[in-house]
């Protein structure tokens, strides 16, 4: 016996049929608005409030083209951290009343152990750079918990080290990212000062020029 479509089952394909298209471009809005949909980057005038993806790539072409060669032992690292201070440098004179800006540029010397494809290797350094600013109210003590924001701008040999990768961890964060951090950072504390907030605690911004001293085989011992 041929089975038979009535008027009623006909209008209820119809309405199921049309609520699946309806549900695929939903679907498909939603994905675009969630995965596609990206931010504007805001030009080199932006208002000192926002964050400005082109005063970070200025920063990048600085590091990675104007100074370059930033390996452990080249003028261009010092360069690189003579250029990172003078601009922590200015953001500190801007620093409007209730925020203090502390600044320092430390020279360390260390050695430590790690495993690295199951071999014990020891590595040693010296007179490698850091910069430090710690931005904080005039409240707070020497001894708050504090945000870590943390970065380095050497790079490793025969590269100009504009970008790499990133990662950040709640409280502690890490961009390993060589200029594309440091930039980054860079941006992130003057968007700190000019606006005016006053975090509520200290937020501690380093640079480190050593990130990339496995790389060099300089001072590696294998046990």
């Amino acid at each position: 016996m041929a089975w038979r479509l009535n008027s009623g089952d006909i209008a209820g394909f119809k309405i199921l049929f049309s609520l699946g298209i309806l549900y695929g471009l939903i679907s498909v809005l939603v994905y675009s608005i969630i995965h596609m949909k990206f931010i504007t980057p805001l030009p080199m005038d932006a208002p000192p409030d926002r964050f400005s993806e082109a005063r970070a790539i200025e920063h990048v072409r600085v590091l990675s083209k104007d100074i370059g060669g930033r390996q452990q032992g080249r003028q261009g690292l010092r360069l690189a951290a003579q250029y990172i201070m003078t601009q922590l440098e200015l953001m500190k004179e801007r620093a409007q009343p209730g925020i203090r800006i502390e600044i320092e540029e430390t020279i360390v010397n260390g050695s430590f152990n790690m495993f690295f494809l199951r071999h014990s290797i020891s590595l040693a350094y010296r007179n490698h750079t850091n910069i430090i600013m710690r931005i904080s109210s005039v409240d707070s003590g020497e001894n708050d918990s504090a945000v870590l924001i943390n970065g380095h701008f050497d790079t490793s040999p025969g590269s100009p080290g504009a970008g790499d990768c990133g990662s950040c961890v709640v409280g502690y964060i890490y961009l390993d990212c060589t200029m594309t951090e440091t930039a980054s950072i860079l941006e992130l504390a003057r968007l700190s000062v000019d606006s005016g907030w006053i975090p509520p605690r200290p937020v501690i911004f380093l640079f480190n020029g050593a990130e990339e001293l496995f790389m060099l085989n300089n001072g590696l011992k294998e046990s």
